[in-house]
């Protein structure tokens, strides 16, 4: 064998050395990783950011596979575990659903009734109100020789439960006159007593309203500030 052939042999030994000490490596890498990862399992996440009280539906979720030892015991692994409830708050897409995030409509509740209007879209809604937000219901009445035109807060921070898309709403006024206006229907989660308040005053007002409340604010409103009087204008 002559030196080049012997240069080459060596060449060859060393390379499979280090090909087996490289194999080696990789394989002690897998198993390290594979040592702390565990098992894998399926959870479901989230394919989308979700507002609160929202409701669930199948194309908002997905199985996805995490490790095991990442997973809370609290994880939800099942779509039929989901489907039909709300989110409970908002949350982003990608998190990982668990007991608690989800809850029943409030609208179903004891004690609550789902109640559904018609509000100006301009003026009602104006694409500021969403599900989950809570809102002051206000009307606008008009007045006689007996009583002053006013607007009163009917029903305070009602919980709304879904809203609409823009349609056009044909109505009249005093006068019979027909006229056609863009509205959108809104679904409250209202007690007993609040929606016979919001049935009677949809019946008789001009226009309704809904203020919005900014997060957290569920304080009632002080009986002098809920009604504004028309004879107030000239005194």
């Amino acid at each position: 064998m002559n030196p080049r052939q012997r240069r080459g042999a060596l060449l060859l030994v060393v390379t499979s050395i280090g090909a087996i000490v490289v194999f080696f490596a990789v394989l002690t890498f897998v198993g390290d990783v594979s040592s702390k990862v565990g098992p894998m399992t399926v959870v479901l996440q989230f394919t989308r950011d979700v507002a609160a009280l929202e409701p669930i539906e199948s194309d908002m979720v997905e199985l996805v596979e995490v490790p095991e030892r990442w997973v809370p015991i609290t994880a939800l692994r099942s779509e039929s575990d989901v489907v039909g409830l709300v989110a409970a708050a908002g949350y982003t897409a990608g998190s990982t659903l668990q007991t608690g995030m989800l809850v029943p409509r409030p609208g179903v509740q004891p004690g609550f009734r789902e109640v559904a209007i018609v509000v100006d879209a301009e003026t009602g809604v104006a694409g500021k109100v969403a599900p989950g937000n809570h809102v002051d219901i206000i009307a606008t009445v008009a007045g006689d020789d007996l009583h002053p035109s006013r607007s009163e807060i009917w029903v305070s921070n009602a919980l709304v439960l879904e809203v609409g898309l823009p349609a056009d709403v044909e109505g009249s006024d005093s006068a019979g006159n027909f006229s056609t206006s863009r509205g959108v229907p809104v679904t409250f989660a209202l007690t007993s007593a609040d929606a016979l308040r919001l049935a009677y005053i949809e019946s008789f007002s001009v226009k309704l309203r809904l203020a919005l409340r900014g997060a957290g604010d569920d304080q009632e409103p002080a009986p002098a500030d809920r009604v504004f009087l028309g004879d107030r204008a000239g005194s």
